[in-house]
């Protein structure tokens, strides 16, 4: 009887993996190509450039100083005794170390605006993505821009990309 009642249990499991597996539905979305069409991306490239416009005058402001102090620098040396000669070396070197920290500090600063500034436009892109799914029914939706899947079978996988351009109202 605890064959007989383990068998029931076996097949009943069977039948039940064999019926949510055939309720899956699958979706794969190529997001690069829905990214470059959306129209928003314009109007961060452009809060973008100005950004990077800004910084790059205030690293400026610091090259010109220094230019200025080594050409001061390399003028008078002769002039200067060794104790002035030495401080004058030491404020170069401090002038050149704030400019790379100028920099660096820079680079951050873009990339910190720029997450800002995209950041709202991927939670769109994904909230998108997840109401066609959903609306649709899928269970899994795979993205085929990073190249990780090897194989995509059509018939058993919807490319839904025109459903999210149009949740979008991308018409390119």
């Amino acid at each position: 009887m605890r064959k007989f009642i383990f068998f029931l249990c076996a097949a009943f499991a069977l039948t039940s993996f064999h019926a949510n597996a055939q309720t899956l539905k699958f979706g794969h979305i190529n997001t690069a190509e829905i990214w470059e069409a959306l129209p928003e991306l314009d109007s961060v490239q452009t809060k973008l450039d100005a950004y990077r416009k800004e910084l790059e005058a205030i690293i400026a402001e610091v090259a010109a100083e220094a230019d200025k102090k080594y050409a001061e620098f390399q003028a008078n040396q002769d002039k200067w005794s060794e104790p002035v000669k030495e401080s004058k070396q030491t404020e170069l070197l401090d002038l050149n170390r704030r400019m790379q920290t100028q920099q660096q500090n820079a680079q951050q600063r873009m990339q910190q605006q720029q997450q800002k500034l995209l950041e709202p436009i991927q939670k769109k892109l994904k909230d998108a993505i997840d109401k066609v799914a959903k609306a649709n029914s899928f269970t899994y939706v795979f993205d085929i821009a990073g190249g990780n899947p090897v194989y995509v079978n059509e018939t058993q996988s919807t490319d839904i990309g025109a459903l999210v351009k149009k949740e979008l109202g991308i018409t390119k």
